[in-house]
């Protein structure tokens, strides 16, 4: 990693904030997180350069675990240090862990009904579209940056 062109200064607020909103209205699975992670704090954020942000998603891929959330603590880490990774880790994970939870407790009480089956199968090609794009997107990026 380079670090050319990146801040490192930054509060575990401003990580917070960010990832609070990321974590509320990214859905599609990791590649459609990295997707919008690249778009935040890659373009528009600065807090790192496009290459910068392949070789991290490169070291999460080599680690077990959910790759976004792993460059999301990263991410958090090299913007506002220790408190900035413990910011980017809950407030990332949180607020999908309440959405799932709540969708869950709908599903057990209501899943039953026909209107609420007719909108799950709504929702199933608007998720692979998002995670379709994300990683066309992706792939376009690490084939342009490959040697």
């Amino acid at each position: 990693m380079t670090g050319k062109g990146t801040s490192s200064q930054g509060s575990a607020r401003e990580v917070a904030a960010a990832f609070l909103r990321l974590g509320t209205t990214a859905f599609g699975g990791p590649a459609a997180h990295l997707a919008m992670m690249e778009e935040e704090f890659v373009r528009r954020r600065g807090w790192l350069d496009p290459e910068e942000f392949l070789d991290m998603i490169g070291a999460a891929s080599l680690v077990p675990g959910p790759n976004s959330t792993e460059v999301a603590i990263h991410l958090g880490f090299k913007r506002a240090g220790i408190p900035g990774m413990a910011a980017a880790g809950v407030c990332f994970i949180a607020p999908a862990a309440l959405i799932v939870s709540a969708i869950a407790w709908a599903y057990v009480k209501y899943g039953s009904l026909p209107n609420f089956q007719s909108a799950l199968y709504g929702i199933k090609p608007v998720v692979v579209a998002v995670v379709a794009q994300a990683i066309w997107l992706l792939v376009g990026k690490a084939v342009d940056s490959a040697p």
